[in-house]
């Protein structure tokens, strides 16, 4: 059986808890690093809909993209939806674990899985947080293509990884793409980077209209699969980085961490 400390160990060796930024909140936010952990539920938010499913589906351990608490938490007297998930985890013995930002920027981390969906070789890093013993890391990956491609075949592929029902895009859909930059989350802020490496096309979320403005005008083409969508990959990251490092761990794909984002 495993303890906590070891998926812990196993996330942290990948995405160390000093990659993130500083603003971030993440590590065990939840719980004791010497309980045993019965089984792991994976997730990108963490709301009471997943607390619930944790309950039901009998894990013990959440392991989550995006943290629960981010700013300091005064008092735990339940009056508001966040302490009261809080408050449900404690009570049922339920430990919480969150890799952001961290994940984010590390070399093997949710960027980079990011452009492995998209099938993105030989990428670089598109803005360079720092260094360490394992190299260079930071948000953001581009690539040159292998091959040019139309937009329009990049707009479908994004659909199909992404599970987009419709395409949010500027650009011509016929316009020929040779260099592709990625940015997980809510990564549109990183546009002047791609303007500096000419990059052709950026795929990423939470586009502001005036961001997509600058793209438009610098001839920059941009798809926007949305933050859920572009993050929500990470179930199955979180699920391929612990069962090659933990045999026999049992492992539960969240499937009430749903995109409330909904479109007629």
């Amino acid at each position: 059986m495993y303890k906590v400390s070891d998926v812990i160990s196993v996330i942290e060796n990948i995405a160390p808890l000093s990659f993130a930024c500083e603003w971030d909140n993440v590590g065990l936010l939840i719980g004791n690093r010497e309980t045993t952990v019965k089984n792991v539920l994976l997730t990108l938010d963490v709301d009471e809909f997943v607390v619930d499913e944790a309950i039901q589906k009998g894990c013990n351990l959440i392991l989550s993209h995006h943290p629960l608490i981010f700013h300091p938490v005064k008092r735990l007297n339940e009056e508001n939806i966040s302490e009261k998930v809080i408050m449900k985890l404690i009570k049922n013995d339920i430990s919480l674990y969150s890799a952001h930002t961290n994940l984010d920027v590390a070399p093997g981390g949710l960027n980079d899985y990011m452009a492995s969906k998209l099938e993105l070789n030989n990428t670089k890093i598109l803005e360079i947080s720092g260094v360490s013993d394992k190299g260079e890391y930071g948000f953001g990956r581009y690539a040159v293509l292998d091959a040019p491609l139309t937009m329009n075949k990049i707009i479908e592929k994004c659909k199909s990884v992404f599970n987009l029902n419709v395409s949010k895009f500027v650009g011509n859909p016929d316009d020929l793409i040779r260099t592709v930059a990625v940015n997980c989350g809510g990564g549109a802020g990183s546009i002047d980077s791609c303007f500096n490496k000419n990059i052709d096309l950026f795929i990423s979320g939470d586009f502001k209209y005036n961001i997509l403005r600058d793209a438009y005008e610098n001839k920059l083409n941009v798809i926007d699969v949305g933050h859920y969508n572009s993050e929500h990959i990470v179930i199955d990251l979180f699920y391929e980085i612990l069962s090659k490092n933990l045999t026999d761990i049992n492992l539960t794909k969240s499937e009430k961490n749903i995109d409330f984002i909904k479109y007629l």
